[in-house]
């Protein structure tokens, strides 16, 4: 079901959205296509004018946690952004299902609104999914971005995930109760995970670093019980010992990018990734870590726009091939 935009005035570019309401595998999700194109209609069937960009975000987001970026890009080109199954309001993804059905979701969207091919952006937890698209069907991607991208989440991180998913699937709620009334520790939960998500040691040389992390704290603060669980089964999926399926990636041109102070998916480990895929691009973001969408949200978008379009990437001053 879609609920089509209203009619627009001439000479309108302010980004209108239509919502497509999904299923598929007995679960329901949505997706909203986001544009500034009075017409546009026209990009749908085998033949588009411009391919639209997929964005799959983060674990702990929903399709409306990137405003700055579809802002930036909508005027270009239709950004199409997506709750799949276990975020935002769709439904629960069942336990045993993990990367392999959110890429198969993934696909279904495209061929539900008609796309025979889009570029697709993942982000963290996206990646894994979007990796999947490209490796399995690369006649439907034209070009794949990946955004903070790792094999395996180790180290510290790790034992904090494991910690977060045994303390919230063990805590059970007295009736009415909030999960910051089941939960004392939801405050110190809320900093420790903003210290793993933002490069706190390097804070002075971040661009808004003090104002992500004052961001981030507070949508951790504002966690439902459903959400808390929900987030409880995210983490447990990038537990997994392989985020990426083995066999890497050929024929989509590729681009893998993150913060230089990176420390959730760190440089090496994006590198990694990308060699990977074949003939692949790596590229750092300077001034920017795990949260570069938001520390740097216009150089973020601009490095987007410049691949979507084949333009050279090196010589950028915000940004360095590696």
């Amino acid at each position: 079901m879609t609920r089509p935009s209203p009619p627009r005035p001439a000479g309108d570019t302010t980004p209108t959205e239509e919502l497509h309401h999904l299923r598929w595998q007995d679960m329901n999700y949505v997706c909203r296509v986001v544009h500034t194109d009075p017409d546009a209609g026209h990009w749908r069937g085998p033949h588009p004018v411009a391919e639209p960009l997929l964005l799959l975000g983060g674990a702990l987001q929903d399709m409306y946690a990137w405003p700055r970026l579809e802002r930036r890009i909508a005027p270009h080109t239709p950004v199409i952004l997506v709750d799949l199954p276990g975020t935002g309001t769709a439904d629960d993804l069942p336990e045993e299902e993990g990367f392999d059905t959110l890429a198969a979701a993934a696909l279904h969207l495209l061929d539900d609104l008609g796309l025979a091919r889009v570029n697709v952006l993942g982000a963290s937890y996206g990646a894994p999914i979007a990796y999947r698209m490209a490796q399995r069907r690369p006649d439907r991607v034209s070009r794949l971005l990946l955004s903070g991208a790792t094999h395996r989440v180790t180290g510290t991180m790790r034992a904090f995930l494991r910690e977060a998913v045994s303390h919230i699937e063990g805590t059970v709620p007295g009736p009415g109760e909030s999960l910051d009334d089941a939960c004392p520790a939801l405050g110190l939960y809320a900093d420790r995970l903003v210290s793993f998500l933002v490069n706190t040691e390097e804070h002075q040389r971040v661009q808004q670093s003090a104002a992500v992390q004052r961001l981030l704290r507070k949508q951790a603060l504002r966690t439902t019980w459903r959400q808390a669980r929900r987030h409880a089964a995210c983490h447990r999926r990038v537990l997994e010992p392989a985020l990426l399926p083995q066999g890497g990636v050929t024929g989509v041109p590729a681009l893998v990018f993150t913060g230089e102070h990176d420390m959730t998916t760190s440089p090496r480990q994006n590198r990694d990734v990308a060699r990977t895929i074949a003939g692949s691009t790596m590229v750092l973001l300077k001034e920017a870590d795990h949260m570069a969408h938001l520390e740097r949200d216009a150089e973020y978008a601009h490095l987007v726009l410049r691949f979507l379009r084949d333009e050279p990437l090196d010589g950028l001053d915000f940004a360095y091939t590696a």
